[in-house]
């Protein structure tokens, strides 16, 4: 069983991170509504677009560097100068050549213009972001989680007060793009302060070793973020930026949905990685266990968001937004999927089966595609969000039959608890469909379910001993 000072541990780092996710996430909410509402479809549809260019982009400038020096930290914290140096200057050398790859874009006339302008400028905001990111993943390895809050609450701010000027003053889609910009470079200076002072001053080489290692965690984001943006670049070669808007209406509110998990993974994954060289049993546990949490936590979202569609939609986007709820519908769906993958992907990747990960990413990428072009230009941005939930779904059935070969899946036995939390989570349907206010709906439906998850005892005596000892060592 996971020992509860790791326990206590994890609970902390989640913590921190849970109060940067809620911050950014309302952040994040407040100005999307604001450029959705004030750029209209097209000009929303522009700078999803080049987010989304940019970010399949981005990664190349990480290659997996960040994932691997987060689990080298955790399982060896003496050797994390050599590392940070490497990775600085490998992250460097990276970088100038991603740019490059950008710049021809516009260069070639696929996208010119407003948009071309607005590619180059969120494309320097990227950048600098992974150069933040970098200096996060070393806060990950030695568990300092706070500093890396503090990161998220600052960037996000930025790009909030940006946003908020940008609009206030009038501003076009590239002086958001700008704004964006200047909050990256803000944001990197506080990384990179914090680190020179917390820990060390980083030196600065190069190690063709260090690629060769993290390739595989790099080809795998580049998968993930391929699979990830795809549709919104190929909905604006095929069909326009109105369609990309109508799309990333919904698209933003399920990532906001799936960051709730992303931070206990953050969390979770360097105590994986220790586990694996510690204990195969509490990796088992700590595995399990983290399936069942997020279980938990996806069903009530999934139905609150798939009942109350129409009216979120009308109410965070406004009524120009309304043919995305039947995407938003079929959008959910995917959530459960996702919580599920990205635990067993933390999982394999801990026990240095990174490899792996990559092959089942690389499949769910050929596969997103392969969907997108067969029903994008039948069925629009509706195709492309059923092509989401059936990329998905494939992952789940890969990796769930990956992590049972290991010895670290869910039995048939393990299968009981689910009519415990979906029982609670059916009587909160009914509460979901009362003629009220949908501030009043919600809230109800919560305190309903969760009672219902107390009353069927799908937290049982162990998980009840682990709060127990969380809330101790926390006095």
């Amino acid at each position: 069983m996971i020992e509860m000072s790791h326990a206590r541990t994890l609970a902390r780092n989640t913590a921190f991170l849970l109060v940067a996710t809620l911050f950014t996430n309302l952040a994040a909410f407040v100005w999307n509504v604001y450029l959705a509402r004030y750029l209209g479809t097209a000009g929303f549809g522009i700078l999803s677009t080049a987010l989304a260019l940019t970010g399949i982009f981005s990664i190349l400038a990480d290659l997996g560097i960040g994932t691997y020096i987060t689990r080298e930290i955790a399982r060896n914290p003496g050797g994390a100068r050599e590392l940070v140096a490497a990775g600085l200057g490998n992250r460097i050398i990276l970088s100038c050549i991603v740019f490059v790859l950008i710049l021809l874009f516009p260069l070639t006339g696929l996208y010119s213009g407003t948009a071309a302008a607005v590619i180059v400028f969120i494309a320097g905001y990227m950048l600098l972001t992974s150069f933040s990111s970098f200096f996060n993943s070393i806060f990950q390895g030695f568990q300092r989680m706070e500093y890396q809050t503090v990161w998220n609450i600052l960037n996000s701010l930025f790009i909030l007060v940006g946003v908020i000027a940008v609009v206030w003053l009038g501003g076009s889609v590239v002086h958001v793009a700008v704004a964006y910009l200047i909050a990256a470079a803000l944001s990197l200076v506080y990384s990179a302060t914090t680190f020179t002072r917390r820990f060390f001053t980083p030196g600065l080489s190069f190690s063709r070793d260090m690629i060769r290692e993290a390739i595989p965690f790099g080809i795998t984001s580049v998968f993930s973020l391929i699979y990830f943006w795809i549709d919104s670049v190929m909905l604006s070669l095929m069909k326009g930026d109105v369609s990309v808007g109508l799309y990333n209406a919904p698209y933003r509110l399920l990532t906001v949905i799936t960051s709730l998990y992303g931070v206990y993974l953050t969390a979770v994954f360097p105590v994986m990685s220790r586990f694996h060289v510690e204990s195969e049993d509490s990796l088992r546990f700590t595995y399990m266990r983290s399936l069942k949490y997020l279980i938990i936590i996806a069903v009530p979202l999934i139905f609150t968001v798939f009942t109350l569609a129409g009216p979120l939609i009308e109410l965070i986007f406004s009524a120009k937004y309304l043919e995305s709820v039947p995407a938003l519908r079929v959008l959910i769906i995917a959530t459960a999927f996702m919580f599920i993958n990205g635990v067993s992907s933390s999982l394999l990747g801990s026990a240095n089966r990174q490899i792996t990960v990559t092959r089942i990413t690389g499949v769910a990428a050929l596969f997103n595609v392969t969907l997108n072009l067969a029903l994008i230009p039948r069925f629009d941005f509706m195709g492309a969000s059923a092509a989401t939930v059936m990329t998905e779904a494939l992952m789940t059935l890969l990796f769930l039959r990956t992590v049972r070969d290991l010895g670290f899946g869910p039995a048939w036995r393990d299968l009981h608890v689910a009519w415990r939390i979906l029982l609670p989570a059916a009587a909160s349907i009914i509460l979901l469909l009362l003629p009220l206010s949908i501030l009043i709906r919600i809230p109800l439906a919560l305190v309903a379910y969760i009672a219902g998850i107390l009353l069927t005892g799908a937290l049982d005596s162990v998980d009840r001993a682990v709060v127990r000892s969380i809330i101790r060592g926390q006095r």
